[in-house]
Formats: structure tokens, sequence, C-alpha cells
């Protein structure tokens, strides 16, 4: 199968704030989730959080974090049924700051390092 993503992708397993997102509004509604891994163009998420294909979604994560509380938006691209109580979701980037960007790169890149020395 031919891979279709443009960025590579990390491992990274860490928690994440999950929230609904509505333009205009601040996140409400948060739930405790963890990031599977990530990308430049986007990241999976797994938690027990019902979301459907092409909702806005917006989430914290300490090592993406700008200065004060400026959660990453995104839109749910795909979901999958990961265990009886929760699924994971394939959520797209939109709008990353120029900042926010290269910490991406530098945690993907970081982590391609480690795990050739391992």
């Amino acid at each position: 199968m031919n891979e279709r993503r443009q960025y590579g992708r990390v491992i990274i397993n860490k928690r994440v704030w999950l929230c609904d997102f509505d333009e205009g509004a601040l996140p409400v509604d948060s739930q405790d989730c963890l990031i599977v891994d990530i990308s430049e163009g986007g990241a999976c998420i797994q938690c027990a959080a019902c979301f459907q294909e092409d909702q806005p979604i917006a989430f914290t994560y300490q090592d993406l974090m700008e200065e004060g509380f400026r959660p990453v938006v995104g839109m749910v691209m795909w979901r999958k049924q990961y265990s009886e109580k929760a699924c994971r979701y394939g959520i797209k980037f939109l709008g990353l700051s120029t900042q926010m960007r290269r910490r991406i790169q530098d945690i993907v890149t970081g982590a391609a390092r480690e795990k050739d020395r391992g």
C-alpha cells in the first residue's frame, strides 16, 4: 500500500486535553486523551469522547503550547474504534503558526534521532 502522508510521523504516546471547538468561543468540555503520534500535518488522538468526521476540534499538549493557553486547532479526518471504550481520530492541523510548526518539527526530528540511537 502506498503511503499517502505528506510528512513523517512519530509515535509519542503522551496525554493531551481535547475539546469541542466552536469558532469564536473558548474550548469547553475538555476530555483527557492520548496523542498517539504526530507530524507537521496532523496527529492521531485516542480518547473516549465521540467526535465526527469533519468536526473541528482543539487540543492542548504541553510540548506544543505557545505562551498562554492557545490550543492547536484541527479537523477530524477519520475515526476508528480502538477498544470498547476508546476511538482513535486522525486530526489534520489547521492554520498552525510558524512557531508551532517548528515545535512539531523539533518533536519529530528529536523522536527520530532517539529511535536511531536505540
